[in-house]
């Protein structure tokens, strides 16, 4: 039986952070659950675009769109993740882009689609298996960001040189 659309499009903002979630949850091992709430904001909040698309704060507006507006790209995923790694480090751009691009992959993959790859682009959809690949190796992605280590590793951009040298998570030696 298909889920009616009133209550699958309350319910994505859930499954979207839940996702993103998912996805950043390995930068927590070296940088806390900072990253991971980046990851889950970015990947909720990218459907503000559907409101400015519907130009009404009426959710039944939103839910009637022909399709997903122009900013469900992988473009826009790019620069947040640029934007939120020169601001939070490595982890938090990792967690940036992550987010959105789960989002994103999951859009394409139902049945309204998505345009993830414009402006190169105009396909919306992509296959199951191409989503599960895209969420693994973004999972992938934040394992090995988490295994990272330096002033750009996973501790963020604020890490002391005593810390990064030790390794990612670990605590500064004190003289």
């Amino acid at each position: 039986m298909a889920m009616p659309k009133v209550v699958r499009s309350c319910s994505d903002p859930f499954a979207h952070g839940l996702l993103a979630g998912a996805v950043a949850a390995p930068l927590a091992r070296g940088a806390g659950r900072g990253p991971v709430l980046t990851a889950v904001v970015a990947g909720t909040l990218i459907d503000v675009d559907h409101l400015v698309a519907a130009r009404s704060l009426r959710p039944i507006t939103w839910i009637t769109l022909g399709g997903r507006p122009r900013a469900h790209t992988l473009l826009l995923a790019v620069g947040a993740g640029g934007v939120a790694g020169l601001l939070g480090g490595r982890a938090h751009g990792w967690a940036a882009f992550g987010g959105l691009a789960s989002h994103l992959l999951r859009d394409a993959s139902d049945r309204s689609g998505a345009p993830i790859l414009w402006p190169l682009s105009s396909r919306r959809h992509i296959p199951p298996v191409a989503y599960a690949a895209g969420i693994a190796g973004l999972a992938l992605g934040s394992w090995l960001v988490s295994r990272s280590s330096g002033p750009w590793g996973a501790a963020g951009a604020g890490a002391s040189s005593a810390s990064a040298g030790a390794g990612a998570g670990a605590r500064p030696r004190t003289v």
